[in-house]
């Protein structure tokens, strides 16, 4: 561990500018006199008003908090991110645009061991809207050593990026149910493909609602290739029925099942296929696009990649108890 600069104890009634003048006060005098202030001769009165002031003194090669985290923000964002400036000496990363956010949470870790710096994300894998922060940074101490900083510049440099935001695509999208539907159902069923969709930017081709059967199911996937679909979304495809059209047609279609179920809960009949060119995911029935489930956890994936990929949907599983506990970071004191 690096020693910290060196800090001095001032009397404040006998200070003079020659004490105060460059130094960085480490604590606060009053509202408008904050920790992390580099002192001038300017704020002498107010320090005399004190009776002991502490402030450090910046070495050569030393780094202002607010200097440092600019160039940690810096070093830490990529396409698509927009830096703040440091507000009580910590940066802030904020997305441009919706997208999915990919972290490498061991360079995180490796920066945040180089000592007085903090790197702070959110999950992997999380979808956020424009305007969300998607990290922050910030030095402990009022000041440290700029080569602590260029430590951590040459690990997101040579080794990063250490956090990505990846925009989603407007994938050519063809949804097909195989539930027989009310019109009540069907139109909720509707909606809610339209919005969970709309909110990636999907162009959606067209919503069928076809008999479960071979003919029919069939039909449905020639016309999904026809119209040159880059996502086919299945609703209503029973998971543990291996003669379920669904998938018996899928392969007669020249189409490859990838995984059948998924490591979470609710959702955990999902299905995974790839169709030509095109991504194919199941759920189970179409209410499961009117509820949170393991298909919300995928879909950013598949829009964020183009494609569907087993490893994205396997490696959910941590985390994957969605049902009461997603997005719980805190203890249930009450």
């Amino acid at each position: 561990m690096l020693a910290v600069m060196r800090a001095l104890k001032l009397d404040g009634p006998t200070a003079g500018a020659i004490d105060i003048e460059g130094r960085v006060l480490v604590h606060d005098l009053g509202h408008d006199l904050r920790k992390g202030t580099v002192l001038t001769k300017e704020h002498l009165d107010r320090v005399r008003q004190s009776r002991e002031v502490h402030v450090v003194q910046l070495e050569p090669g030393d780094l202002h908090e607010d200097v440092a985290a600019r160039r940690l923000a810096a070093a830490l964002s990529a396409p698509n991110m927009q830096s703040q400036p440091p507000v009580q000496s910590q940066s802030r990363l904020i997305a441009g645009h919706r997208g999915l956010v990919r972290v490498r949470g061991d360079l995180v870790d490796a920066i945040n061991a180089l000592g007085y710096m903090s790197v702070f994300t959110l999950m992997d894998g999380q979808a956020v809207a424009e305007g969300e922060e998607i990290a922050g940074c910030k030095v402990t101490p009022v000041a440290v050593p700029g080569r602590l900083i260029e430590d951590a510049e040459h690990i997101a440099r040579e080794q990063g990026p250490v956090i990505e935001l990846l925009p989603f695509r407007q994938l050519r999208t063809f949804v097909v149910a195989t539930e027989r539907l009310k019109p009540k159902a069907r139109e909720l069923f509707r909606a809610a493909v339209t919005a969970k969709l709309g909110w990636y930017g999907a162009e959606v081709l067209a919503v069928r609602e076809v008999a479960r059967t071979s003919a029919a199911v069939a039909g449905a996937y020639r016309e999904a290739a026809a119209m040159k679909a880059e996502l086919v979304l299945f609703a209503g495809a029973s998971a543990i029925d291996p003669l379920d059209p669904a998938y018996a047609e899928l392969t007669s279609a020249g189409g490859t099942l990838l995984q059948l179920g998924a490591p979470m809960h609710p959702g955990s009949m999902l299905w995974l296929a790839r169709l030509g060119g095109a991504a194919v995911v199941g759920v189970a029935s179409c209410a499961g696009f009117g509820r949170s489930s393991s298909l919300d956890l995928l879909l950013p994936f598949v829009f964020a990649y183009g494609r569907a990929d087993a490893k994205d949907l396997l490696r959910l599983g941590h985390g994957g108890l969605i049902e009461a506990a997603a997005g719980r970071r805190f203890p249930p004191y009450s």
